[in-house]
């Protein structure tokens, strides 16, 4: 299960609708507690594709290595990455399991003409393969970092 708090899920569909017609991506942080994800803070990170940006991300290492130390000085970790879809389905493509990490949550937000209508997440199986579908649950009660 993955869990967003209400702040943090404002922030990213706010980010996924400003990267529009852009794919944007970034790092959430939080914590891992018996398997689950909860997520308290989401960041947004340079996509460093240039001529496929609408369809393609490669998030920029300085928005991981940024993100990691804050996270790791307010004591929580870097458990995920998110990206948006525009103007598609917010599932992961083949590329997007191919350059999955296991051990991470995936959350993608589908933007449907710069309004995010849709956000789903994803873990990828210590076997690999494809990402699959976990539960996600938005806790309105829980502010972001």
């Amino acid at each position: 299960m993955v869990v967003l708090s209400g702040g943090a899920a404002t922030t990213l569909r706010r980010l996924a609708a400003t990267a529009y017609p852009d794919e944007g991506c970034g790092v959430l942080v939080g914590t891992v507690e018996d398997g689950s994800v909860s997520v308290v803070e989401v960041t947004s990170g340079r996509n460093l594709v240039g001529d496929r940006s609408r369809d393609r991300y490669e998030l920029d290492p300085a928005a991981i290595v940024l993100a990691e130390r804050r996270a790791r000085g307010a004591g929580l970790d870097v458990v995920g990455f998110w990206h948006s879809h525009p103007d598609h389905p917010a599932r992961p493509s083949p590329l997007d399991s191919e350059r999955a990490w296991p051990d991470y949550a995936y959350l993608i937000v589908a933007v449907a003409a710069g309004v995010a209508v849709d956000l789903r997440a994803y873990s990828l199986p210590d076997s690999g393969g494809e990402l699959t579908e976990r539960g996600l649950r938005i806790d309105a009660a829980a502010p972001a970092a």
